[in-house]
């Protein structure tokens, strides 16, 4: 069996492995020997992140293009396993999350790709779209079948809606008309007053 991913891997695996070597032969100065074992921590998670991409390929088909672009556009590289890994085990709100985060802190993130896997897992999931419900038309609408035109006239005689809508309208006109006299009154006694 020829699997890509896992010859990879045991390339990393080597390269490391001959680093580790190359540590215990030779007496190297505590900044080379910092430098190699750094070397060796990024190969030997580069390996690990191969050999999960066996099992678990990973798939970007839930990210949208620009968001991908935006991605390209802040200096991460898309094509490290490590971001695609990233970017296939987390949610669409955390990816949105992180890019504005970046854009916001740009001058302040020194490197752009540690920052993004280091806090990607840690931006919160989100409800994506509207956070208020959108209102259209539909919703004003009554849930209710309106009365056909026979049957409110057949309600109206029944309950004597017509002489209660004449009521309301000469219990209306009734008082402003006794508004109205008030005024007059209050006026022409203002008026007797001032003589």
């Amino acid at each position: 069996m020829d699997d890509p991913q896992l010859q990879a891997t045991l390339e990393l695996l080597q390269q490391a492995t001959q680093h580790l070597q190359y540590l215990l032969q030779n007496s190297v100065s505590k900044d080379n020997n910092r430098e190699i074992i750094n070397e060796i921590e990024t190969q030997l998670t580069q390996a690990l992140i191969r050999l999960k991409t066996t099992v678990n390929p990973a798939n970007l088909d839930h990210i949208p293009p620009e968001i991908l672009k935006q991605v390209e556009t802040l200096g991460i590289p898309l094509e490290s396993l490590d971001i695609q890994m990233a970017l296939s085990n987390h949610h669409l709100s955390q990816i949105i999350g992180i890019i504005t985060e970046i854009n916001n802190k740009s001058e302040q993130i020194r490197n752009r790709k540690d920052y993004f896997l280091a806090r990607l897992p840690q931006i919160p999931i989100e409800k994506l779209g509207p956070r208020v419900p959108i209102v259209t038309g539909a919703d004003f609408l009554p849930d209710y079948q309106p009365l056909p035109p026979d049957k409110k006239e057949e309600l109206k005689v029944k309950y004597n809606i017509n002489k209660l809508i004449q009521k309301r309208q000469q219990s209306r006109s009734s008082l402003s008309e006794r508004i109205k006299q008030a005024e007059l009154f209050i006026s022409q006694q203002t008026k007797h007053e001032r003589k």
